[in-house]
């Protein structure tokens, strides 16, 4: 009795195997076909779009709205105001002023610490 039980056992595993490789093959033409009706262009549409939108954004920028707003600086303005101390600087700020534009002023630093912390 217990060699018939393991016969019919293997010939049901043995029948099954062709019907799990069939399963198989049906689900992957199922999802091959589904893969190829979606466009691989969508990851190019969505970064056109972030692009866009960024470009949008900085483009109608309102300072009085949105703080974070910066003003686009010609490379004069630029230099005349985040550059190193020179004579680069120097003739970009005299370009500047000569055009019309401000000069960046000087702020207060505020109060040294002094002490162990001026060390």
């Amino acid at each position: 009795p217990s060699s018939t039980s393991t016969s019919s056992t293997s010939t049901s595993v043995s029948h099954q195997q062709p019907q799990l490789a069939r399963r198989r093959q049906a689900l992957q033409s199922v999802f091959g076909f589904a893969a190829a009706l979606v466009p691989a262009a969508n990851a190019l549409d969505m970064d056109a779009f972030v692009n866009a939108e960024l470009a949008n954004d900085t483009k109608n920028c309102d300072p009085k709205r949105d703080p974070k707003c910066a003003p686009v600086l010609t490379k004069d303005q630029a230099l005349c105001k985040y550059g190193q101390s020179g004579d680069a600087r120097g003739e970009a700020c005299k370009r500047v002023k000569a055009a019309g534009g401000s000069l960046p002023t000087s702020k207060p630093q505020g109060k040294s610490l002094g002490g162990a912390y001026a060390m």
